[in-house]
């Protein structure tokens, strides 16, 4: 699956890590692409999309990061850009 990085992170591959950087673009194993996209440290890449959402960690007016709450639905930790 190909994948946009949008946070750089290490992932195996076979006995060695391979780093990857945010704005990546590479092709993974579908299981290491779902675990990514899962943890938010990717995007599925579409080639055909002109204008695609990013997700960034939510900050607060003094640049904190803010929590989400498992209570509600949305998840607060994370604002979509784009």
């Amino acid at each position: 699956m190909k994948i946009e990085i949008l946070m750089g992170s290490n992932y195996p591959d076979g006995e060695k890590d391979i780093r990857v950087e945010e704005g990546d673009v590479i092709e993974v194993p579908d299981k290491i692409a779902k675990s990514l996209i899962k943890n938010n440290a990717a995007i599925k890449f579409d080639s055909k999309i002109d204008k695609r959402t990013t997700k960034k960690r939510a900050r607060n007016e003094k640049g904190h990061y803010i929590a989400d709450n498992p209570e509600t639905e949305d998840d607060e930790a994370w604002t979509e850009e784009g």
